[in-house]
């Protein structure tokens, strides 16, 4: 099977085309063959984004984010 390469699309492109995707998902019959490359391709959307998350630990909203020591300014 072919790679899904889409470390060249920004966040909001990710986003957008996972969005897509999970209409084209929901919409697919059961058991139907378009099935494997929307998710083979969702699949490659989550683990760019993951990965994204996982090398900037800490932005706020990251499921690894530690806040600043002595806390966020405010």
């Amino acid at each position: 099977m072919r790679e899904h390469d889409v470390t060249a699309l920004t966040a909001a492109e990710l986003k957008a085309a996972r969005r897509e995707l999970a209409a084209s998902l929901a919409l697919a019959r059961p058991g139907s063959p378009v099935l494997v490359p929307i998710r083979a391709r969702m699949a490659a959307i989550e683990a760019e984004l993951a990965g994204r998350t996982a090398a900037r630990p800490g932005l706020p909203g990251s499921p690894r984010a530690q806040p600043p020591p002595g806390g966020y300014p405010g």
